[in-house]
Formats: structure tokens, sequence, C-alpha cells
């Protein structure tokens, strides 16, 4: 596996851990995004609330740490001596569930916003 993991290297290839790390990126911009631009405004105060705002800086501080277990997870597989089928099953889980969090969450805020006003 470590032959492998340095002709993938080599070869400028990415590893799964580097692969893993740009979609976290991703996710946490598209989650932001969504959160600024979907659940922010359905969230109904009166006046000038910073509640919205202090909300928003809430719910991406809860987004981190799901991130970083994700990444440091992959940190330590990608040294590992697991085979490239299994790392690659084990990717596509953990990438698809980063993205259901990433957007899945902002959804359901929005609904519950949106829903109780």
């Amino acid at each position: 596996m470590a032959k492998a993991m340095h002709s993938s290297a080599a070869r400028g290839e990415k590893t799964y851990a580097k692969k893993i790390n740009d979609h976290i990126a991703l996710a946490l911009i598209a989650y932001t995004m969504a959160l600024i631009f979907g659940v922010t405004p359905a969230m109904k105060t009166e006046g000038g609330s910073i509640l919205p705002y202090f909300l928003l800086v809430v719910f991406v501080a809860l987004m981190v740490p799901f991130c970083r277990n994700i990444d440091n997870k992959w940190k330590k597989l990608d040294g590992s001596e697991l085979g490239d089928s299994n790392l690659k099953s084990r990717y596509a889980i953990d990438r698809t569930k980063l993205w259901m969090v990433a957007l899945g969450v902002p959804i359901l805020l929005w609904f519950l916003f949106s829903s109780f006003k």
C-alpha cells in the first residue's frame, strides 16, 4: 500500500485524504452559503436583531467538528494498509454523508424556521 501511495503521488494523483479534504472545503462553503441565503432570511425577527447572525455562527461552529472528524479519519486511513477497493467504498460513504449533512441541515433548518413564523 505504501508503494501504491508513493506511486500515485508521483503520478500527480490525489490521495483519498486530499480528495475528502477538498470535499470538506466545498461542503463548508455550500453549507455556509445555504445558511446565509436560505436560512437567515427565513428567521423572522423584529427590528435589527443580531439573533440570526449569532445563530449562523453557532450553526457553522456545530458543523466544524463533524468535518474535522472526517478529515482526521482520512488522514489516519491514508497511511493504513487497507486495500484500494475498501478505501474507495469508505470514501464514497463518507463523501455522501458529508454532502447529506452539508445540504440537508440547511434545508431542515429552513423548513423549521419557515413553518414556525
